[in-house]
């Protein structure tokens, strides 16, 4: 990972970190592991999101497995993809 995408993760985490408390008022909390996918850079990570209107909500990274009850699971679909070549090497 580069350095932007370090900062931009610790940057997302903050948010969710702020604004789940808020979210979890408003909406009915389901949290789940998903792989995502930045598709510029081609880069996967691990991620819990929670769902809102019965979609799970992430920003502008794609969906690229999951959701998936525990992170070993998403941390498997993560692995496979980067066998494939779907994702970079970390």
């Amino acid at each position: 990972m580069t350095p932007k995408h370090v900062l931009a993760s610790v940057f997302l985490s903050a948010l969710f970190a702020v604004t789940m408390p808020v979210t979890q008022s408003f909406a009915q909390v389901q949290p789940k592991w998903f792989v995502l996918r930045n598709h510029q850079v081609g880069n996967c990570w691990t991620a819990v999101l929670i769902r809102i209107d019965g979609q799970y909500i992430n920003t502008f990274e794609q969906k690229a497995g999951g959701p998936y009850d525990t992170e070993e699971q998403a941390l498997e679909r993560q692995k496979a993809l980067t066998d494939q070549g779907t994702c970079l090497e970390a």
